[in-house]
């Protein structure tokens, strides 16, 4: 009897989410939704690269950036440094004086807040539109 029981509820809730998944495929799928694709649409492209004492890596991390395969027009850096006391933005904008093709942005903070405060005090910065 509790077996018995036990295998009908196990089939209804297995049973019920697989129902409602072939009421939605034959209800909702097949529609035409009209949209449109439009293959040669690139969004613009902001890369936030917080910084604090990264002067062994910045350079390769910016060169990465760099090296993408995504038109620099549509691309932007910007590196928010946190106080770092090992020189890091002056690599950062030694590396932009050799790289003008790239739109790189450095921001400099006084004292260092945390990668959650960079990250969304950098956005402040981001165009997020294109040029």
């Amino acid at each position: 009897m509790l077996e018995s029981l036990a295998l009908l509820l196990a089939g209804i809730h297995f049973t019920t989410p697989l129902i409602y998944y072939l009421y939605a495929k034959v209800k909702w799928l097949p529609k035409p939704w009209n949209i449109e694709i439009d293959e040669s649409y690139r969004p613009y492209v902001t890369v936030i690269l917080p910084t604090y004492n990264e002067a062994k890596v910045v350079v390769d991390r910016l060169n990465n950036i760099y090296s993408q395969d995504y038109p620099r027009e549509l691309v932007e850096a910007i590196v928010i440094d946190s106080g770092s006391s090992d020189g890091t933005p002056d690599l950062v904008e030694e590396w932009s004086r050799g790289h003008r093709d790239l739109a790189l942005k450095l921001i400099r903070e006084e004292s260092r807040r945390g990668k959650a405060h960079a990250l969304n005090y950098a956005l402040k910065y981001a165009s997020g539109v294109q040029l």
